[in-house]
């Protein structure tokens, strides 16, 4: 098998400037505590669009392979957690980062960012819910960690038919969560109350002129940033969370204090990169109580390698919504 070659999408840093191709790469030695993963399943997340366009640097090394998640089955293993035939997957972890990610046909990872499949889910169902599905779940946690009550109002959640605005309507949802979803997009308002908004904002109608806006939701889950965070901060109940997820309009935050000291809003954050908690309780929690139940709608497009680099300009441009899959042959 070692002679053999597979093929992975490469993306390079020269000078500054980006380059995507395809390159065939060889099999070779497994490494002490590393395993050979047979790829089924990657998804495209706005980071991996931001990659692969190379709109923003999000790849830390001169040339790497991209996609933070992937699911497969173990084709050779040199670590006594996993054996040869086994359904795993991974999700974050640095994985299209500062590792080799997810956008290839097999996949050589260390064997602590491996996990194995839950119950209740399957190669095709973690890929589904993926990074952004992790994202959405750690987010929820915090908030109720931190006694978000469902009488402060409804969820708001921006940016909310991408893949982790999406997956987080749906969980806030069979949570028993009334929720709002803010899109730019009217187009996108049957898709929305369909996978589980109760009501639909559009950011169009939004305003920042007032130190503290009236009190309209309860909390936020916020995949934008810049002037929308800011809005949604101001826009709080009483002891409400928001918890920042992105920066899909902007990374930077101009607003007001009023807001933390009249009202004790809390603003949390959330890297599913860096996430130090965990990782195996919350996808155990996704595959039981935070399981959505429109994943079929929320996986809106299932694709090949061959097309990621026109799918992902359609997400950085804002014109695609849910979840895209990469299936491997």
């Amino acid at each position: 098998m070692k002679n053999n070659k597979y093929k992975s999408l490469i993306v390079s840093y020269k000078d500054g400037k980006h380059e995507s191709t395809c390159i065939v790469n060889k099999f070779r030695e497994l490494e002490a505590g590393e395993v050979l993963v047979r790829t089924k399943y990657s998804s495209l997340n706005y980071k991996d669009a931001l990659s692969v366009t190379g709109t923003s640097k999000i790849i830390r090394k001169n040339n790497l392979t991209p996609g933070l998640d992937f699911s497969g089955i173990v084709e050779e293993t040199s670590s006594k957690k996993f054996s040869i035939g086994e359904k795993v997957f991974a999700s974050g972890s640095g994985l299209g980062e500062l590792v080799d990610g997810g956008f290839s046909e097999y996949i050589y990872i260390k064997s602590d960012k491996l996990l194995k499949m839950p119950k209740n889910l399957n190669l095709l169902s973690t890929m589904q819910l993926g990074t952004a599905g992790f994202t959405a779940a750690i987010a929820i946690e915090k908030m109720i960690l931190n006694k978000q009550n469902k009488i402060l109002g409804p969820i708001l959640i921006s940016g909310a038919a991408g893949g982790v605005g999406s997956i987080s309507l749906s969980i806030l949802k069979s949570l028993g969560y009334e929720t709002i979803a803010l899109t730019r997009k009217k187009s996108s308002t049957s898709y929305l109350k369909s996978i589980g908004a109760d009501h639909v904002m559009y950011t169009n109608i939004i305003s920042n002129s007032k130190f503290l806006n009236k009190k309209v939701i309860g909390g936020a889950i916020d995949n934008i940033g810049g002037d929308t965070l800011d809005w949604i901060i101001k826009s709080t109940n009483d002891g409400g969370n928001v918890v920042s997820v992105g920066m899909a309009s902007n990374s930077e935050l101009n607003t007001t204090v009023f807001p933390f000291i009249m009202r004790g809003v809390n603003v949390l954050g959330v890297s599913s990169t860096n996430y130090t908690g965990d990782r195996r309780k919350i996808w155990r929690k996704l595959s039981t109580k935070y399981k959505p139940k429109n994943l079929k709608k929320i996986n809106t497009k299932i694709i090949d390698m061959k097309n990621i680099i026109n799918l992902s300009k359609k997400i950085v441009s804002g014109k695609n919504k849910g979840r895209v899959i990469i299936k491997f042959s």
